[in-house]
């Protein structure tokens, strides 16, 4: 990369921000290109997660170590403050020994990640250039964060008030989440309730109506004011992470997202952070994602290849098994991090999965515009 002080970043998302954050902490001038008007628009004020069984460090630890602070809403659920429901409707609680996510609230509201992340980097002085959509960079350096492309799985939910008590409740079941999952989440009066699907898209209101059928079920909670939303992520079998070693693409963008519950927000912050310190210390990106991000993102795409395989009868034998658990935590974590057979499986999962992303942006092999996705990674 350039040792000019100057560094463009495109796209205002958790990755965007946290590499701008990163770079003003270490006295560069930044210059952050953002195609709407605000950060977080392309969410609706809903609850998600902060995973907190990964990593031996808890996950509030990292965020401190890379520099960002928790200025938004980020409120710990530990195994007792929630539970799982399986297919035949059975209620799962689990034993933590540590918070087993963060609530966090995406979107343009003023607890929000999004509105947190914006609040930081403005302090340390970095210039967002608003509404300003830039889709080439003429030979310029800059790191890449435009998000998503396309919907390797998707979200169809409602947010809505409630005087129901904080609560998770997480469910596995085909019939109203096909390979995936549904999920309540109530906090300080308000709620998120969704249902995900990596299948079978065009159904996703049947599966919508299926599955807030069971949350009445499982679940006495009133809906004040409910407000439909929906989302989707996307991630690829092996993560496209750097163009002619100028362009760095970091978050969804680069594919860093979880492939088998879709909580990419940490890799996001993540690869942001990383791009920015191979800017500062002239190191190479690609080693650094290499070393710290693609084991577990290898691991998640080979649970996944696990997880399509097991159906409603392995839902139900795995969510026995972890409710006898006396601490779920490191048994996530393994299941999460790398091992020999999770390398085997994974070999598998790759060849079985092709990302649902056709880029019709550009189609030039020698284009230097943010979408192309021709270049080499750099090693």
């Amino acid at each position: 990369m350039s040792s000019d002080k100057t560094v463009t970043i495109v796209g205002a998302g958790p990755g965007g921000l946290t590499a701008a954050i990163s770079l003003a902490k270490n006295g560069y001038d930044v210059n952050l290109y953002e195609q709407n008007n605000d950060v977080g628009l392309r969410f609706n004020g809903d609850f998600q997660g902060l995973e907190n069984w990964a990593d031996e460090e808890d996950t509030l630890v990292i965020l401190k170590r890379i520099g960002i602070n928790t200025n938004f809403l980020c409120y710990p659920y530990n195994g007792n403050d929630g539970h799982f429901v399986g297919p035949k409707l059975q209620k799962i609680s689990v034993k933590t020994s540590r918070p087993l996510f963060y609530l966090i609230e995406r979107g343009s509201n003023t607890n929000s990640l999004d509105q947190g992340l914006r609040k930081q980097a403005e302090d340390l002085g970095v210039n967002f250039l608003w509404g300003q959509k830039l889709d080439s960079l003429h030979n310029q350096s800059a790191i890449v964060g435009t998000g998503p492309k396309a919907a390797d799985a998707i979200a169809k939910g409602i947010v809505f008030e409630t005087s129901h008590k904080n609560i998770f409740i997480g469910f596995v079941n085909n019939k109203i989440a096909p390979k995936a999952y549904a999920y309540l989440l109530v906090n300080n009066g308000k709620a998120t309730f969704a249902t995900c699907m990596f299948e079978d898209f065009k159904n996703e209101n049947i599966y919508y109506t299926r599955s807030l059928s069971v949350l009445n079920s499982v679940i006495d909670i009133n809906i004040i004011k409910p407000k439909e939303f929906g989302g989707f992520v996307n991630y690829f079998n092996e993560p496209i992470i750097s163009k002619n070693d100028k362009i760095l693409y970091v978050g969804e963008n680069a594919g860093f997202q979880d492939a088998l519950w879709g909580f990419g927000i940490k890799y996001a912050m993540l690869s942001g952070y990383y791009a920015a310190q191979s800017i500062i210390h002239e190191l190479n990106y690609f080693e650094l994602c290499k070393k710290q991000l693609f084991p577990k993102l290898q691991t998640s795409l080979a649970n996944r290849w696990l997880f399509v395989h097991l159906f409603n009868t392995g839902y139900n034998i795995i969510l026995n098994k972890i409710g006898r658990i006396e601490d779920v935590i490191p048994a996530l974590r393994k299941h999460y991090n790398t091992s020999l057979s999770k390398r085997l499986v994974y070999k598998m999962a790759k060849r079985w999965y092709k990302t649902r992303l056709i880029d019709k942006k550009c189609m030039h092999v020698h284009c230097d515009c943010v979408w192309c996705r021709h270049g080499k990674l750099a090693h």
